[in-house]
């Protein structure tokens, strides 16, 4: 056996570190690469662990990743034509991960970990946003009429139906391929417990017929996703299911103000404000306003103030009610531990069913956006899967390699499978020259 490298030797003292400081109910990731033995990671990977811990190694491969840098050109509300200050994924990813790595370090958690699951959560994601999403959705669910019972019984992964947690895993499992070697089949090749973080952000959603796959407990049932389990995850994938909440409302609120859609008279007066201005004087002593659209950069950072040191002090709360040992212990409750309190988190959700689902995804400008994006997702995907060499040939034998191993071979499915691939990673900007391309009659086809 050779003599560890300098590099070796950090690692094992950043794990030592992760063993001393870290609560017991954190990732740990020599505990938990011995407690999930092959199920930590699929592959062993070709470098040496140096100078970083295995959930280092994790969050800069998704740092650099292909998918990754995509989200930069991923519309969150409006899409990337629109005015430069409006949020992307990827700006939203990012502020994911700064509040996420807040409440884990506070709380002794693993800040790596979360910091990786933060960056991976929304890999999944089409372009167009919800738009874009719901028109794979219902496209694909379609689609399921046309394929034999027994081949739809023996899926190993979700086809017929869209949802972008579960695609997530599949960019991250299968079609990412930096890290493709002779006898693997794709993906990134994370850590079990980062793939089950970004996959969790998905776990409180309610059952909708209109959409399969919307619940963890319709995803684990398909054999490729069983491992994760019916549950909530780590306490870093929960830091993660807070933050994008906390960025979600003041992403939105700060688009909806920018364009005019929302006022700030009529969202001052709603109740969640008082709720928030009377939280938020129990923490400092001045106030909370939101007079103009100038008082908003001040009002964000008092209203992240008041959501996470809430967050922060109901965690320690509930772990202490629930007397949690270890991950074990996380994995078996529930209770969602990192969270807001009850009263804040219910005058929250009427705040943003009300003013956001109600009001601002609903305005005619919006909706004129999700029209068209609609429509691109709809003939797009009509071309390819009637023209399947309209993708790239490499692109299509990717797919076939990577879904290979689960038994999918040429035909139906895998034509479904490439074309749903193909178009979940576009960008908005790809997916309308695309269109432009092959619809537009007098536009000229670039080679």
């Amino acid at each position: 056996m050779s003599k560890p490298t300098n590099g070796e030797n950090f690692t094992t003292e950043l794990e030592d570190r992760e063993i001393d400081l870290l609560e017991k109910y954190a990732l740990r990731s020599r505990e938990r690469r011995t407690q999930l033995g092959n199920n930590f990671r699929k592959y062993k990977p070709r470098a040496p662990l140096e100078y970083r811990t295995e959930y280092h190694r994790d969050r800069d491969r998704i740092l650099w990743s292909k998918t990754f840098k995509r989200l930069q050109h991923k519309t969150q509300v409006f899409p990337h034509y629109v005015e430069d200050h409006y949020k992307r994924r990827l700006t939203h990813s990012l502020e994911v991960s700064q509040v996420a790595g807040t409440v884990a370090r506070s709380l002794r958690l693993n800040e790596v970990a979360t910091e990786a699951i933060a960056l991976g959560h929304d890999l999944g994601h089409t372009p167009f946003g919800h738009a874009g999403e719901a028109a794979l959705n219902e496209i694909l669910r379609s689609k399921a009429k046309d394929v034999g019972e027994d081949e739809r019984k023996d899926l190993s992964v979700p086809l017929f139906g869209f949802d972008h947690c579960p695609h997530a895993i599949e960019v991250v499992s299968r079609i990412e391929k930096e890290y493709v070697k002779e006898k693997e089949c794709g993906g990134l090749d994370l850590t079990f417990d980062i793939r089950d973080g970004i996959l969790k952000h998905m776990y409180e959603r309610a059952a909708k017929p209109e959409k399969p796959f919307s619940t963890i407990s319709e995803v684990v049932n398909f054999p490729e996703y069983c491992l994760f389990g019916n549950n909530r995850g780590s306490l870093e994938a929960q830091c993660v299911y807070f933050a994008d909440k906390v960025t979600y409302l003041l992403g939105d609120i700060e688009d909806g103000l920018r364009s005019d859609i929302l006022k700030c008279s009529e969202l001052t007066a709603d109740p969640f404000f008082e709720k928030l201005s009377e939280t938020y004087k129990s923490y400092r002593s001045d106030t909370l306003e939101l007079r103009t659209k100038d008082d908003f950069v001040p009002f964000r950072s008092k209203v992240l103030t008041t959501l996470i040191i809430n967050c922060i002090d109901n965690a320690r709360s509930t772990l202490c009610g629930l007397k949690i040992k270890d991950i074990d212990g996380v994995l078996s409750t529930d209770e969602r531990i990192i969270y807001v309190s009850k009263s804040l988190r219910n005058a929250w959700e009427e705040f943003y069913r009300k003013w956001m689902k109600g009001y601002l995804f609903k305005n005619d400008r919006v909706k004129a956006c999700e029209f068209k994006a609609f429509r691109i997702i709809k003939e797009l995907f009509k071309a390819y899967e009637e023209t399947p060499e309209l993708i790239k040939a490499e692109y299509r034998e990717h797919c076939a390699k990577a879904y290979e191993p689960l038994g999918i071979a040429a035909g139906k499915i895998l034509n479904l499978i490439t074309v749903r691939n193909y178009i979940a990673g576009m960008t908005d900007a790809f997916a309308t020259a695309q269109h432009t391309r092959l619809f537009m009659s007098s536009e000229p086809v670039t080679l």
